[in-house]
């Protein structure tokens, strides 16, 4: 009997010892398992994952896998792993005198100290892209920090993620929901302030339409007359604006190059201004000839109406005095100019003209966009556009055209 319990003691005991056996060896097998998957995380993540003391010593980190670059003989400080151009252009990071603002380093002593942990801190960094220093890049980073005690030591487990394409993504699309909502905003009023200017000569014409048909007397009737066909080309000026805006919204304005004599075009400006003025009108309208002759590849149309525009803006704010127009062959551009003696323009609104649906004077008819479609037709002609101007003392409109084939 004694020797029956005996046996199946050590049967027990030998089943239980291959159990255990197969136990621990299962449990190896998943050590293994689980140091394998850590391994494989950390080589894909898409984040710098650094173990770092109280020295700022990196001890363990993925950064060398994901850059295939070769591990430091000794543990490098967290700024001279991630190349950070302060610390290796100091020697070492912590050394350089921008180190003691470094957002980085301070959440990293700050953690040390108290033992919490931090999260969500962006920070702008500037890193070398190889050992060499050649070249370096602005980026900015996304840091959490970790606070950990492995074997009673202090560490901190960082996790850097590079933001940089992040930040500015959402910096443009802030920058088209501003603008989308500026041209919303704008829209609005460009509608509301057309229908009125387009109203104002729509109401001058019908009215005195029907006056003039009424009216016996021939000397009312030309005034009348006069009147409609002011109103006419008023209303004209604010349909092609309205269409030319729309076209260069579009991108489809289109230009039409040839060769030009400037001073043929002056001339013919000059005669259609005097058209515009009163007939009493005391402001004396020149074309100041400085050329006899001078030629120029362009268009003709749009060299016009830009001058067209300042031409026409002169005459509203000028009461008295002159208006002189003209050009001059300056080097490898010509300088075109409107100068009048008019009521000039505030200083802080000088920055404003040539902006969509801005006008000086409110009470002034017009919608706004005259300046700013001469603006892209000048730019669109490869030259620049300006104003020179005090309050009270006048005003000069300029804009250049390369100068081409100008002789």
């Amino acid at each position: 009997m004694h020797l029956l319990l005996l046996s199946t003691g050590i049967v027990l005991l030998t089943l239980l010892s291959i159990w255990l056996g197969y136990r621990l060896l299962g449990s190896q097998r998943d050590v293994k398992t689980t140091t394998n998957i850590t391994e494989l995380i950390l080589k894909n993540i898409d984040a710098y994952v650094l173990l770092v003391d109280a020295d700022f010593n990196v001890q363990r980190t993925n950064y060398y896998d994901l850059t295939a670059t070769s591990e430091a003989k000794r543990p490098p400080k967290v700024g001279n792993l991630l190349r950070c151009k302060n610390g290796m252009d100091a020697g070492e990071c912590g050394t350089h005198e921008m180190c003691a603002t470094c957002p980085v380093r301070a959440a990293i002593g700050e953690a040390f100290r108290t033992g919490r942990k931090f999260s969500g801190l962006e920070a702008p960094l500037t890193l070398y892209t190889s050992e060499e220093r050649s070249e370096s890049i602005d980026c900015e980073v996304s840091v959490t920090g970790i606070f950990l005690r492995i074997e009673e030591q202090p560490y901190l487990l960082l996790t850097i993620h590079d933001i940089t394409a992040d930040k500015r993504i959402r910096r443009e699309l802030d920058e088209a929901r501003i603008r989308a909502e500026e041209s919303d905003r704008m829209k609005s009023f460009f509608l509301a302030n057309t229908s009125h200017e387009l109203r104002t000569p729509l109401n001058a014409i019908v009215g005195f339409s029907d006056l003039l048909i009424a009216e016996d007397s021939a000397e009312i009737r030309q005034e009348y007359a006069r009147i409609i066909h002011t109103n006419n080309e008023l209303l004209l000026q604010l349909v092609n604006d309205i269409l030319d805006l729309s076209k260069i919204e579009a991108g489809t304005l289109e230009y039409a190059y040839r060769d030009e004599e400037l001073n043929a075009v002056m001339e013919e400006l000059e005669g259609a201004m005097h058209m515009r003025q009163e007939p009493d009108s005391p402001v004396k309208l020149t074309f100041c000839r400085l050329y006899p002759q001078c030629r120029l590849t362009t268009d003709r149309k749009r060299l016009s109406q830009v001058l067209s525009n300042f031409l026409t803006n002169a005459i509203k704010f000028t009461e008295r005095g002159e208006i002189v127009f003209g050009y001059e062959i300056r080097d490898d551009e010509i300088y075109f100019y409107v100068r009048d003696t008019g009521s000039g323009i505030p200083e802080e609104k000088k920055e404003l003209l040539f902006r969509r649906f801005v006008k000086v004077g409110s009470s002034r008819q017009g919608v706004g966009i005259g300046l700013a479609i001469s603006k892209s037709i000048v730019e669109s002609m490869g030259g620049r556009i300006g104003v020179e101007s005090r309050e009270g003392a006048g005003s000069t409109f300029w804009f250049t055209l390369p100068r081409g084939k100008a002789n």
